[in-house]
């Protein structure tokens, strides 16, 4: 019984999904081709547990992140999933990217089978605080400021509390959108938040947050670099609406302390998927309550990280939303139960034990254009 949790093979998929159509980032001109990358462990009692993200590419679909796991995983069957945290802090230990994704994806997929063996859905095994989270529609880059609005006249009906857009990263420009939206929308009962990709100068960042400040936005997401702490610290003095940054860039525990010992961040703002998985992003959260402050995971993606970031949502209660990339269908592939928003505005975990998203294989085979398997 004790060696049923042990990795007897691991595959990984690179996707580049045609339900997504191509888009760019704040400040881009360029678009760029979304790619899905997954990792699939296999137990030696033939279960099996997965972890997934997107990453963006120029031009084409993005390797890179398939090629840094190739020479991961051949070290993982043999180890019991049971160990989890020593193979995730091995992996930490051992890895040249700034930005440990590939670990990441390792460590979720090892939660996922984990529960899968303990038949919990993972929020449960987590600790499970509640059941259910408010959602927030989360916008691609539109031309006009008359696309937002309607983008969020849409979201609301389909019963999104709030939304969060992803502008075109020019001052001027983005002032008179949120300004446009608010004189539509301002005096009903939707939630708004905004994200600027880490593109405004500190002083850019001044009048845009006063600004959001006025029209009483929910927060203000990666105004500035990430590691421009001193930046973030004064802006969050000098501004009313909150602060945060995008979490993509500082992913070590000591930094994120040193910022949150600077007062640079209202919320902390993390990713499984980008932090180290599960097991890392555990320590964020519980870093975060300690300081008082919630956090807000990013979820914009396909349904294995949305999944992941929901779990850990669900488990404790210091997230206050979860994110969603609307329209749900240019996200939901490969999976055959996605998350779902129901009437009410909430996402809850889908049922099923594990990570609870049941993945048509057989499309991930057919549409991958790289695997690289253990066996």
């Amino acid at each position: 019984m004790d060696r049923d949790l042990d990795i007897a093979r691991v595959r990984v998929y690179a996707v580049g999904p045609e339900t997504t159509p191509r888009f760019r980032f704040s400040g881009q001109t360029e678009h760029l081709f979304m790619t899905y990358t997954i990792v699939r462990v296999t137990s030696r009692n033939g279960l099996e547990g997965s972890g997934g993200v997107d990453t963006e590419g120029v031009g084409d679909f993005d390797r890179s992140l398939a090629e840094k796991l190739q020479p991961l995983i051949g070290s993982l069957p043999g180890q019991s999933a049971l160990n989890r945290a020593k193979i995730t802090q091995a992996l930490l230990k051992d890895r040249t990217a700034p930005v440990p994704e590939a670990e990441s994806l390792i460590d979720i997929a090892l939660w996922d089978l984990v529960a899968e063996q303990a038949g919990l859905p993972l929020y449960q095994l987590l600790g499970g605080a509640r059941n259910c989270i408010p959602t927030y529609a989360s916008s691609p880059v539109f031309e006009t400021a008359g696309e937002y609005a309607d983008y969020t006249a849409l979201a609301q009906a389909a019963g999104y509390p709030a939304v969060k857009f992803h502008t075109q990263g020019i001052l001027d420009w983005d002032l008179r959108m949120v300004r446009a939206v608010h004189e539509r929308f301002g005096e009903k009962s939707m939630k708004f938040m905004l994200d600027l990709e880490q593109m405004y100068t500190r002083e850019q960042a001044l009048i845009f947050g006063r600004e959001l400040s006025r029209l009483k936005y929910n927060w203000l997401e990666a105004p500035l670099d990430d590691t421009d702490l001193e930046g973030y610290r004064t802006l969050r003095s000098r501004v009313g609406v909150p602060v945060l940054s995008s979490g993509n860039t500082i992913v070590e525990l000591t930094q994120i302390k040193k910022a949150l010992d600077m007062g640079c961040w209202s919320a902390l703002r993390t990713d499984p998927c980008v932090v180290g998985g599960i097991t890392t992003a555990l320590k964020v959260m519980a870093l975060a309550e300690s300081y008082g402050m919630s956090v807000e995971l990013q979820s914009y993606g396909y349904p294995l990280s949305q999944a992941a970031n929901l779990h850990l949502m669900l488990a404790g209660e210091n997230c206050s939303y979860f994110e969603q990339p609307f329209p749900l269908e240019h996200y939901d592939y490969g999976a055959r139960t996605p998350v779902q928003v129901d009437p009410k505005g909430f996402a809850r975990a889908p049922s099923g034990s594990g990570l609870g998203v049941v993945i048509d294989w057989e499309q991930i085979e057919s549409d991958a254009f790289l695997i690289y398997d253990t066996a």
